[in-house]
């Protein structure tokens, strides 16, 4: 029994261990996608081991694009666009003999238009670097394709004493509607 639950603890660690990424230090160039970040709302995180931090001076070099869509307030006013009941029976050239009138519900676009994401980069808790940027605009009316696209860079250089063993990264949807896409390379290399 004992043998058997070594094997699968053996297993299970090796199956995880294939899924992990890792990023080696003057390896090549990794892509992560939508796919490999983790989902909480409108925020993403990404997990790569890092191997070949032996505290040296290190180069960081993260790049990418994210795309989604953009976010636009809408609120409602209340309108009379007709008359049920007319005071005597009689239309009137305004509303103002109408005793029933029909409200609609109007919608009001914000002149406003929101699309902001923000990269985090650090390596076991030791801050490497961020970046921010926006496709924010000012619209007249309703905006009928939110879709934008940012690029992010942090392109930092650090020594982090031997002590970088697994870089986080999370794209940060702070003012839109959603992430659609996800393309974000990076390097961790040693200066020269």
């Amino acid at each position: 029994m004992k043998k058997v639950i070594l094997f699968a603890t053996l297993l299970a660690g090796m199956m995880s261990a294939a899924y992990a990424d890792t990023v080696y230090v003057n390896g090549t160039l990794h892509t992560l996608a939508k796919s490999d970040f983790v989902q909480s709302g409108n925020n993403y995180t990404a997990y790569l081991d890092v191997i070949g931090d032996n505290g040296q001076q290190l180069l960081f070099d993260i790049d990418g694009i994210v795309g989604g869509q953009g976010y636009q307030a809408i609120t409602y006013r209340e309108e009379i666009r007709g008359c049920n009941v007319w005071q005597g029976n009689v239309k009137g050239h305004d509303y103002s003999t109408c005793l029933v009138p029909r409200y609609v519900q109007v919608p009001v676009y914000s002149n406003d238009f929101r699309y902001v994401v923000e990269v985090q980069v650090t390596c076991s808790d030791i801050a490497i670097g961020s970046d921010l940027d926006h496709k924010n605009a000012l619209v007249n009316g309703k905006v009928t394709d939110k879709y934008r696209e940012v690029k992010l860079l942090v392109d930092k250089q650090r020594s982090t004493g031997g002590n970088c063993q697994q870089l986080k990264l999370e794209i940060k949807g702070l003012d839109l509607e959603s992430v659609s896409n996800i393309s974000m390379d990076v390097l961790v290399a040693e200066t020269f």
